[in-house]
């Protein structure tokens, strides 16, 4: 995306133009709030999002060009689906993979195509609704709970919740510190509020992640305040062991106590053997899509009880999907874009700018850990949120070379 009028339109214009900017909104916007919420009209948002960066590429000139950052991640979907599908065994093709790969995509273009303000009179800035969403975010899990009491949240499923808790959290942390008066205390007890869901879960890898993104804050903080933040993000932890809140104390002590027969432990295990057993084409590019599922029942202390489809580690499914190559072509790839967040973020000109990089570092970082962990990579679970992820990064990097 080299020059986009989208990065520099102030408000929709244009007849055309302008109903494909209301749609583009409308879907990015959609897009996030079904994730967050749990809507279920995903796949809605994201083909009305492919239509409206359609429009404005092909009809208009407020479309995508040529840019390396999207022409890389562009290269990489179509590679990765290639490889996964030419690896599958014959007579068995899932194309929800070909789905959970190449629908984000549209998410990515269409988030750097948003123009800077929303409406033509309200002048929303994505800060606000950025903004706007953790809160409601955090107020309708709440009420979610209270709601569905076999349900976590609105999520049928504990680290769903714990995913996008620690997504918002640090969002709501920033605009914490950002902004003074009464907003300042509305985010402060929104943060509050998000993170008691959090420990709600009781999930270990949220925790981790959160600790992961805090650290991953500390190299951008003046001097003076690291060792500050770094002594807090060890307190934290242990006051809420202390407290014993929502059972924390708990989860430490079977985590430690049980270490090595821990669930992720044996899978981790079991897969590494199963790994052993490919043939040297497989070591190189893989068993293709869904085949960890198919094989991992031969080989599971698990299978009497349930089947596991993914191995809860990114390295270890990455290398029975797709092999070496496809391992070594996203871990550069998680590589080469969190450099970059970081190199922009560090020669970022103003303190808004900076502010907003690490808030991309921290966000990225935390939902790279959790995912890890707990969501197979080619699911929408994993992808969706980080379609969002990316395209704000790609923004970042595009806006830092315009005003740079």
């Amino acid at each position: 995306m080299a020059e986009t009028t989208a990065l520099n339109a102030r408000s929709f214009s244009g007849l055309g133009a302008g109903f494909f900017y209301h749609l583009l909104a409308t879907s990015i916007y959609g897009f996030g709030i079904s994730l967050l919420l749990d809507f279920g009209t995903h796949k809605i948002f994201l083909y009305c999002s492919a239509a409206a960066v359609f429009g404005l590429t092909f009809l208009f000139r407020g479309g995508l060009r040529s840019d390396r950052p999207m022409a890389v991640l562009l290269f990489l979907v179509v590679l990765l689906t290639v490889q996964g599908y030419l690896m599958e065994p014959s007579g068995r093709t899932d194309f929800r993979f070909l789905e959970h790969l190449l629908l984000p995509v549209a998410a990515v273009a269409g988030v750097v195509l948003l123009p800077e303000q929303l409406g033509n009179r309200a002048r929303l800035t994505h800060k606000a609704m950025l903004a706007g969403l953790a809160v409601v975010y955090v107020i309708a899990q709440w009420i979610g709970f209270e709601v569905y009491p076999e349900k976590f949240g609105l999520f049928s499923n504990l680290h769903f919740l714990a995913l996008y808790c620690v997504l918002t959290l640090p969002i709501l942390f920033y605009f914490s510190v950002v902004h003074g008066g009464g907003l300042r205390w509305l985010f402060i007890l929104a943060a509050i509020g998000d993170a008691l869901l959090l420990l709600k879960t009781q999930s270990r890898p949220g925790f981790l992640a959160l600790m992961a993104g805090s650290f991953a804050m500390l190299p951008f903080l003046p001097a003076r305040y690291r060792w500050t933040a770094f002594a807090a993000i060890l307190i934290v932890p242990g006051v809420l062991y202390i407290s014993g809140i929502y059972g924390f104390d708990a989860r430490v002590d079977d985590l430690f106590g049980n270490l090595l027969k821990e669930e992720r432990v044996a899978i981790w295990t079991e897969t590494a053997e199963m790994q052993r057993a490919s043939s040297p084409r497989q070591w190189v590019f893989g068993h293709g899509f869904g085949q960890f599922y198919q094989d991992y029942q031969g080989y599971s202390s698990f299978h009497p009880v349930v089947d596991f489809s993914f191995p809860h580690n990114f390295l270890l499914e990455l290398l029975y999907s797709h092999g070496l190559v496809g391992l070594i072509l996203i871990i550069s790839a998680y590589g080469l874009f969190f450099a970059a967040l970081v190199v922009h973020t560090l020669n970022a000109r103003d303190s808004v700018r900076k502010q907003a990089g690490i808030l991309l570092v921290v966000v990225t970082t935390v939902h790279l850990v959790h995912a890890f962990l707990t969501l197979p990579f080619f699911s929408r679970s994993t992808l969706y949120p980080l379609s969002l992820l990316l395209g704000a990064g790609f923004r970042f990097f595009k806006s830092n070379r315009l005003n740079g």
